[in-house]
């Protein structure tokens, strides 16, 4: 058996190479709705390299076969006795299964002699959750009352020149079942996220429409409507066997944008999703659906991250920030309600202490591997023509790294 990410580079006279990879392996089926899985567990090594590059946001093309490669960069085989291929003379070649997370980058790097990235390390995408929902009203063991409005100057200011996404819900349930706009029920909460928005300090994305069982009149009828948070899951309420189809999942994406505007990333109320919805938020133009993990919707298919995590804001951990990709923070509005205006800075200034650097919105970070990095190494140098506006990049040559902005 070939050991982990064993690296081989045929001598040549080719005085450059680009920066990239072409990822081939038959588990790479281009129809299915999804690669990867939100956990990252027990996956074959074709997901676990292609979920490290995406996170990276090092600049990768996989398929199931030999047609996705171009001929640039670096030829990544996890398993090359499933497939045929061929490799043209001084092309950089990877093969085998990928070694520990840690290294995998590095192993890349060295076969290809450099490397260029959006700078991820100390990176956090802040994700708020449940503003605009009227389950803070409606669900028993979860009530609470609106954050107070010294907790949102707090945020903002302790957000610093950083950003933050809020999932929020537009619709709002009242006691009778009634559907009425979040923003006629509760004004003064949308009062301060305009504030904020106005300022630059956050961006709305979708949380569902209401955060509550598409059926609302079955909702009200039942018993335990009041009691059991099951009921206030929207994308797949757990009463169905069967995921909600794509089009009923496609209607409630549509629901908020009408309201919301278009939108960059999805987070499924309760977490209840299926591979229906993440075919849903990517035909509704969606960047990004994060569970845990991120996945990728901007890539020809759904991908998702290995090595990304969501931490909840309380839990602040300097391993996170160690990492080459990004980290996930997320709390809820009842946080801040229920324990007061400093809980938020206060959590924000553990995680600068245990290393992030940069607070950001999902659609920065969607931005960020949007705009996809195209470097070659030529005679030795790296020369870099196209990157992400406004991150800074991580530039590694094998043997020495270097980190300098987009626009330097």
């Amino acid at each position: 058996m070939q050991k982990p990410g064993s690296a081989l580079c045929y001598n040549s006279t080719v005085s450059a190479t680009a920066l990239c990879v072409r990822l081939i392996d038959p588990s790479l089926d281009p129809g299915v709705a999804m690669w990867g899985d939100a956990t990252g567990a027990c996956q074959p090594s074709a997901f676990e390299w292609l979920g490290t590059l995406v996170a990276a946001g090092v600049p990768v093309r996989a398929g199931a076969d030999a047609s996705v490669d171009d001929g640039e960069g670096l030829l990544l085989v996890p398993d090359p006795d499933s497939i045929d291929f061929e490799v043209q003379i001084g092309r950089p070649l990877l093969t085998g299964p990928p070694p520990e997370p840690e290294q995998r980058l590095a192993a890349v790097r060295d076969a290809l002699g450099a490397l260029v990235r959006p700078d991820m390390r100390g990176v956090m995408a802040l994700r708020l959750d449940d503003p605009g929902a009227s389950m803070k009203r409606l669900l028993q063991d979860w009530a609470h009352d609106d954050v107070p409005a010294e907790a949102w100057s707090a945020l903002w200011a302790a957000l610093g020149d950083g950003r933050m996404s809020v999932f929020c819900c537009p619709g709002w349930v009242c006691d009778d079942g009634t559907i009425v706009p979040s923003r006629s029920a509760n004004p003064d909460e949308w009062a301060h996220l305009d504030e904020g928005r106005a300022h630059g300090f956050l961006d709305l994305e979708c949380h569902g429409f209401t955060h509550l069982d598409p059926d609302v009149q079955v909702w009200l009828g039942a018993p335990d409507g009041r009691t059991n948070p099951a009921w206030f899951r929207e994308m797949w309420p757990p009463r169905f066997e069967r995921e909600p189809s794509v089009e009923a999942q496609v209607a409630v994406i549509g629901r908020w944008q009408a309201e919301c505007g278009s939108a960059t990333a999805l987070v499924a109320p309760g977490e209840a999703w299926g591979l229906n919805t993440v075919t849903a938020a990517r035909r509704q133009g969606l960047k990004l659906f994060n569970s845990w993990g991120i996945c990728r919707l901007d890539l020809p298919v759904p991908t998702w991250s290995v090595g990304v995590g969501s931490p909840y804001l309380d839990e602040a951990d300097p391993a996170w920030c160690q990492r080459d990709v990004p980290v996930v923070g997320y709390w809820h509005d009842r946080d801040m309600a229920v324990a007061g205006p400093s809980w938020a800075p206060g959590h924000l200034e553990a995680w600068r202490e245990c290393g992030v650097r940069r607070l950001v919105a999902f659609s920065d970070l969607a931005a960020a591997y949007g705009t996809e990095v195209d470097a070659a190494l030529v005679d030795g140098e790296v020369v870099v023509r196209r990157a992400p506006p406004g991150w800074p990049l991580r530039i590694e040559h094998r043997g020495r790294i270097r980190c300098r902005s987009a626009a330097g």
